[in-house]
């Protein structure tokens, strides 16, 4: 086995419906490293994102407000970074994995934690 994938992810308007897209926690085997991967079910088709020393956390899909598409939203996860020991919450766009967006974690936020989004 090359890779396992945990902590699987949906957008949430799918639930209990058909579905092509997922969203995983990639876990690396050969180099011991957590990547983002998209898979569309459909399609059989697989994209993920990583960075060396980083280790993505349980990935949040959520939806843009007029979705024009299964996969039309933002994905959220925690990466730790394993050479300094910092934490960053990173922003993807959900149809490509493309980083939209970077934000410095006042704390560090250990791996493999779980992690929910709740609007106010």
């Amino acid at each position: 086995v090359d890779a396992l994938v945990e902590f699987p992810f949906i957008n949430p308007a799918y639930m209990g419906k058909d579905y092509c897209i997922s969203y995983f926690q990639q876990w690396q085997m050969s180099t011991n490293r957590m990547d983002l991967m998209k898979y569309d079910i459909c399609k059989k088709t697989a994209t993920s994102w990583h960075e060396d020393n980083k280790m993505v956390q349980e990935p949040v899909f959520t939806a843009n407000p007029k979705p024009t598409s299964e996969d039309d939203g933002v994905i959220m996860a925690p990466v730790y970074d394993f050479s300094d020991g910092s934490t960053e919450l990173i922003v993807w766009d959900a149809k490509d994995l493309k980083v939209l967006a970077r934000y410095d974690n006042l704390v560090k936020v250990p791996i493999t934690i779980h992690g929910w989004w709740f609007s106010d």
